[in-house]
């Protein structure tokens, strides 16, 4: 089913392409997944977007909800800030990335008490092998890109990594080396993820998700049958832009996205969510800042 406002909103738009700016949705591997392509970021000089939310009831006018997120980049097309900015209630949450090369290095974030960081090692295969968690103050310096210097180290935990046939088995230590999670990647002979597994030793906990392509090599269903049953579909242009995401729990869909480009350069111009219970659609309207 398509929205009359998605509908008026298409109606002039022609889609060429050439590059996707979203990245398209990716299965559970070990690489750090940005929603915006880092190479169309490069190539086009973006420096920031920005994204403000309204919202639209059934049979209402269209109201803003005071939200907003921005996005900044480092000019390699990496994201180096994230802000989710609720103007209502005057609050502000923050996640700085820095990287080692074209790997995560450390993610920071703010929160009541202060921030606090993940930072990871990786091995010579590109895998990870640990994982720091730190604590430090707060500080109005990340919305400068500062990371703070002075971090406690709370934990660490290890990473054991075993391949086997088209199979990856990692196994999570806890800070007293003590495993607690295990995962298996399964692949097929092309290399795609198609099942990802994960399990708490301690638990009867598990997580699961399975993979299915179009023939572009896009995702084109994600399942995730534990520990509720969940359905994700999208659906694409021709040269990959993700066009549509639709969620199901169970037989009901809960909510659908559909994402509007301008036709002369395929920047977003608004993403279109539809939450079926709520009977609202969320429009979420793209502003780009150039380097």
């Amino acid at each position: 089913m398509k929205y009359l406002l998605f509908t008026i909103l298409c109606t002039t738009l022609n889609f060429v392409a050439f590059a996707q700016l979203l990245s398209p949705p990716s299965a559970k591997d070990f690489s750090h997944h940005q929603r915006f392509n880092p190479s169309f970021i490069a190539a086009n000089n973006i420096q920031e977007i920005r994204c403000s939310v309204e919202s639209k009831r059934d049979g209402d006018k269209i109201k803003s909800t005071h939200k907003s997120y921005v996005y900044q980049f480092h000019k390699d097309g990496n994201v180096r800030l994230i802000s989710e900015i609720d103007y209502k209630l005057g609050d502000t949450a923050v996640t700085v990335f820095t990287y080692a090369g074209n790997r995560l290095e450390c993610e920071v974030k703010n929160d009541a008490a202060g921030m606090f960081s993940y930072c990871y090692n990786y091995g010579d295969d590109g895998l990870p092998i640990s994982r720091k968690y730190g604590r430090t103050a707060r500080s109005s310096s990340l919305m400068a890109n500062e990371v703070p210097t002075r971090v406690t180290e709370v934990a660490t935990e290890n990473y054991t990594h075993a391949r086997f046939e088209n199979q990856l088995h990692t196994t999570l230590h806890n800070s007293a080396g003590r495993p607690y999670i295990k995962e298996i990647r399964y692949y097929d002979e092309n290399e795609y993820l198609l099942r990802y597994s994960q399990a708490y030793i301690m638990s009867s906990d598990r997580y699961e998700e399975t993979y299915a392509y179009n023939m572009q090599g896009w995702i084109s269903e994600l399942q995730i049958p534990h520990p509720a049953a969940q359905r994700y579909t999208y659906s694409y242009d021709q040269v990959g832009n993700l066009l549509e995401e639709v969620l199901y729990k169970q037989a009901s869909e809960i909510y659908r996205k559909e994402y509007v480009y301008e036709g002369n350069n395929m920047l977003i111009r608004a993403e279109l969510r539809r939450d079926e219970a709520v009977q609202i659609i969320y429009i979420t309207n793209y502003t780009y800042g150039y380097w």
